[in-house]
């Protein structure tokens, strides 16, 4: 019974390993604002937790080398980019495997994205849809980019109508 417990004990440390290895990357993101208004402008976070050992690349990152980081909203939803994503100071060195300078973030990384809700936008619950573009890489090999989905919860409320205390008594 032990030798079993330890070999599934072994095939589940090796199972999470690979994971780790296919996914060295976890994307969240959140909207530090709970309540919007047609028209108006805020900002998304969006983090990356990077495993040991992998680093992606800038949202700054030259062409010709790495696919660099790059967050966009996605289209068909009531909110636009207001600007230019701001991202962390990245590492810059000499990369061998791509013969060039390259810009890169280990451990965590976190963006600012503005964002802006569309004039006509209907009130309730929603969330921002944010894609992004990424490629990580370790000292030994690159993954190919992918793209990961996310979406942080927001709630539109219309002009003219007001934000109530529910637990303030009724007019």
């Amino acid at each position: 019974m032990k030798k079993r417990l330890c070999a599934l004990l072994l095939l589940l440390a090796a199972a999470i390993g690979a994971t780790c290895q296919e996914n060295p990357v976890v994307w969240s993101a959140t909207c530090p604002v709970g309540v919007v208004h047609p028209g108006q402008k805020f900002t998304a976070k969006v983090s990356a937790r990077i495993a040991p050992g992998w680093h992606i690349y800038s949202i700054t990152q030259a062409p010709g080398g790495p696919t660099p980081t790059e967050i966009a909203l996605a289209t068909k939803q009531p909110f636009t980019l207001a600007g230019f994503v701001i991202g962390p100071l990245p590492h810059s060195s000499y990369d061998e495997n791509f013969q060039l300078e390259t810009d890169t973030y280990e451990r965590t990384a976190a963006f600012k994205v503005p964002v802006v809700v569309a004039a006509k936008a209907p009130s309730g619950a929603n969330a921002v849809a944010i894609d992004v573009r990424f490629q990580a890489c370790n000292d030994r090999n690159c993954l190919p980019a992918k793209t990961v989905h996310l979406s942080a919860a927001v709630k539109i409320i219309a002009a003219g109508t007001l934000s109530r205390n529910p637990t303030e008594p009724k007019p």
